[in-house]
């Protein structure tokens, strides 16, 4: 895909009059945090608030989709990963299990969509994802759309660098009530960054998940990556993970400017 970036893209930053941006603090409560997203989703639906970035972290938990709870040993997993330090909570988005915890960034775009125009699943991914592969530039690490064999959460719109994840994404959307400022509906946008993470360890839990909610799927420990592992300087006292809160949000004002 080329790294030209397209006018619909840059349209979409620049259409709504103002963007907010939220850098949260890491959440205490991961179920609140992830419902946050739904929340803010139905605001900006029903036109109580604008287009909103919200940039944020939770403590370590696996987030599993409403149909995984479907298992046939999703009960004993869900009783028993706590104690192994993985308490389970429940997304209404589709996908697979993903891990959670603090040094994975997650980065989610909200927005209205007017009957005028319209953004297709592509150009709101693109969107998505162009602060992420701008802030990686930063640190001199080139971000690729792609999917990635073998990873958890799999689709086109990973961003992969030197062929290993880095990102996976996804989308929802919500139909607007009726209300005074023509928004048709709104659009969730969500992104999960691997920042200070062990990505192969990350990896294991989730088949730890399925292993005990009786499920055959595995995924790939070696086909992920962090920016830790990748950046040349991770060795170094610097926050990795506050560092790439500000790159983001530097990247984000430059494209909504």
């Amino acid at each position: 895909m080329s790294k030209q970036l397209p006018e619909q893209v840059l349209e979409l930053f620049h259409r709504p009059p103002r963007w907010r941006f939220i850098d949260e603090p890491l959440a205490a409560d991961p179920l609140q945090a992830l419902e946050r997203d739904t929340y803010l989703l139905k605001e900006v639906a029903s036109g109580k608030r604008g287009a909103t970035a919200r940039l944020w972290e939770n403590p370590q938990c696996l987030v599993v989709t409403r149909k995984e709870t479907r298992f046939p040993g999703f009960s004993e997993a869900r009783e028993q990963l706590p104690n192994e330090g993985w308490p389970v909570i429940v997304r209404e988005s589709g996908g697979t299990t993903v891990p959670h915890h603090p040094g994975i960034l997650n980065f989610s775009l909200i927005f209205p969509q007017y009957p005028d125009i319209h953004f297709d699943l592509d150009t709101v991914y693109m969107a998505l994802c162009e602060p992420i592969r701008l802030a990686l530039k930063t640190l001199n690490l080139d971000a690729e759309y792609g999917e990635t064999k073998g990873s958890y959460c799999d689709g086109r719109y990973n961003l992969n660098v030197r062929g290993l994840k880095i990102t996976g994404t996804a989308q929802k959307i919500m139909v607007s009530p009726p209300n005074d400022k023509g928004i048709k509906q709104a659009v969730l946008a969500q992104a999960m960054l691997m920042v200070d993470a062990d990505a192969a360890g990350g990896t294991h839990w989730v088949n730890r998940f399925y292993e005990l909610a009786g499920n055959d799927r595995r995924f790939d420990p070696d086909v992920s990556t962090s920016i830790k592992d990748l950046w040349d300087d991770s060795d170094s006292d610097t926050d990795i993970t506050l560092m790439m809160r500000d790159l983001l949000q530097q990247a984000f004002i430059q494209l909504t400017r």
